[in-house]
């Protein structure tokens, strides 16, 4: 969580300012009267005598004259003094810089999110006077635009896409990325939370140093959202208070629950207690598979980042990835997972769910319940159900791993000062809210400020009148913890998820390539390979 703030001495924060803004008007009021009071007493007969002495420069032969006037109470002394003759020059103010600033912005799930971008635009160069040029792309385009630009060394002045939580620290490394850190004391103002300040704190090889190269703002973890009804029907408890909090008897209930639904034909080998994690994409984009794989990792132990580096074989860090692989492919093989699932990708797990394939999924993103909410509100309030807290191996909640969103600015951008007041606006505790609700909560705000000055957060949709099972369990969640940054932003260097040695292993054991012995060694190994030359510069960088 976030840690005490210091502010100089009074000094407002953004929070004590919004509730104060009213104190401070009825100063100004208050002021305004203490001023008129003033001028009426120096005009009144009582007020004391008072000399004034004036000097004007006129044009003329050149003496001095003085001449005294005396009003009642009031003596004048006026002294005019002559000159040759002088010509001013002054010089034209230089023209304010308005942009336009290039704005990058990732393609919205949500119509409502989008029309949300081109509204701040149009609100900050109303309030600021600055335009901005926004260009709207899907993720892996405004991705390709980008590196194209910071190649030819015309990249946008500032972008937001999510999928450099796991692939922006290659744009940091190569160097592509403007320090940001002038602008952290703006975000700890907002309460972003530490950790996800942390998660920004990236290595620039090209500096050899570590440096905040975004700004964050929005955080998201995987979710785990399961169909009520379906328990309902399996004869299983459906509130999540009901649920096993131990990892082992967590398995155990959704393993009971399929065995349960396949009692009955219509289900039998058609739905499926566990549809997580998804073991495919690797080697293209694992996506929520891995993100799925690092919790189950986490609850098991792993702890891979040491002050020392990326140390993955450790007696306790290989023990967490053998019992990890080894669950995986346990409950795949004794049937309480979908065939297919070796092969699923991010969007095949929400498919899977959609159509009642799977009573579980673990998502990384509220973003299948929220379908249910546009779709089928019954489904959505009354037939799923989001947990509150993690399963855990050890205790009674386990850890979440949260992913970091922010906004990056680049180094060579024309107009990156620019870029940095935009930020300064954004980070603003209505400005900041109005836009990730517009996202329709597909991200949380990184805020604490933002997070409790909406009730929304806590409470989430209540439209219709109905308690929400989904959004206030992230909430819940995010408060309640224990909570840590993804691995691949703490480490701050490229990390290779994209090749996914975690799900790599899963599948060489379950086809029969190798044992789960051979398939945890060749993982490791294989990621200590990837990581090397990363490792060996910044010891070179940290002599």
């Amino acid at each position: 969580m976030s840690r005490p703030r210091k502010t100089k001495k009074g000094k407002l924060t953004r929070r004590e300012a919004l509730s104060t803004a009213g104190k401070i008007a009825i100063g100004v009021v208050v002021t305004g009267v203490a001023a008129g009071v003033g001028g009426y007493l120096a005009g009144s007969s009582v007020a004391p005598t008072k000399t004034v002495t004036e000097t004007r420069t006129v044009t003329a032969a050149e003496k001095t004259v003085t001449k005294t006037v005396t009003a009642p109470g009031t003596t004048v002394t006026v002294t005019k003094t002559a000159t040759a003759p002088t010509t001013v020059t002054t010089s034209a103010p230089s023209p304010t810089v308005t942009g336009p600033i290039t704005m990058y912005f990732e393609k919205g799930w949500y119509p409502e999110e989008d029309e949300a971008k081109k509204m701040l635009v149009e609100k900050f160069k109303k309030e600021k006077g600055i335009t901005i040029d926004l260009s709207i792309f899907a993720e892996e385009d405004a991705h390709k635009k980008t590196v194209a630009g910071c190649i030819a060394g015309t990249p946008p002045d500032i972008a937001f896409v999510r999928m450099w939580d796991w692939i922006g620290q290659e744009l940091a490394w190569k160097g592509w990325l403007e320090d940001v850190g002038d602008l952290t004391d703006v975000a700890k103002e907002m309460e972003i939370f530490d950790w996800a300040l942390d998660a920004a704190y990236l290595w620039d090889a090209t500096e050899g140093r570590r440096k905040y190269c975004f700004v964050p703002f929005a955080i998201d973890s995987v979710h785990f959202t399961y169909w009520r009804d379906l328990l309902e029907e399996a004869g299983m408890p459906t509130d999540p208070d009901e649920f096993p909090t131990s990892f082992d008897e967590f398995t155990n209930f959704w393993r009971e629950a399929q065995d349960n639904l396949w009692k009955k034909p219509e289900h039998k080998e058609k739905v499926y207690g566990i549809g997580w994690p998804s073991l495919g994409g690797i080697g293209v984009n694992p996506g929520d598979g891995w993100v799925q794989i690092e919790h189950i990792l986490a609850w098991y132990g792993w702890d891979p980042v040491k002050p020392e580096g990326f140390v993955l074989d450790t007696p306790e860090n290989v023990k967490a990835f053998k019992s990890t692989v080894k669950w995986v492919v346990d409950q795949y093989e004794a049937g309480y997972m979908p065939k297919g699932i070796l092969e699923w990708a991010s969007p095949d797990n929400n498919k899977a769910f959609h159509a009642k394939q799977i009573m579980s999924v673990f998502n990384a993103s509220m973003s299948i319940p929220l379908y249910w909410y546009g779709e089928d509100k019954t489904a959505y309030f009354e037939k799923s159900a989001s947990l509150p807290r993690m399963p855990a191996v050890a205790g009674e909640r386990g850890m979440n791993i949260w992913i970091t969103y922010g906004w990056h600015i680049f180094k060579d951008a024309k107009y990156k000062d620019l870029a940095k007041e935009f930020v300064k606006w954004f980070l603003q505790p209505e400005i900041l809210n109005f836009y990730m609700k517009a996202a329709g909560g597909r991200m949380f705000p990184a805020s604490k400020a933002v997070l409790e000055m909406d009730p929304y957060w806590r409470e989430g949709k209540t439209d219709t009148g109905k308690t929400d099972p989904h959004l206030p369990t992230v909430y819940e969640r995010l408060i309640k913890g224990p909570n840590m940054v993804t691995v691949h932003q703490t480490v701050g260097y490229p990390l290779n998820i994209i090749d996914c040695p975690p799900l790599m292993a899963c599948q060489k054991v379950i086809t029969g390539e190798l044992s789960l012995d051979e398939a945890v060694s060749e993982a490791i190994e294989s990621w200590k390979a990837s990581v090397k030359s990363y490792e060996d510069k910044i010891k070179e960088f940290t002599k």
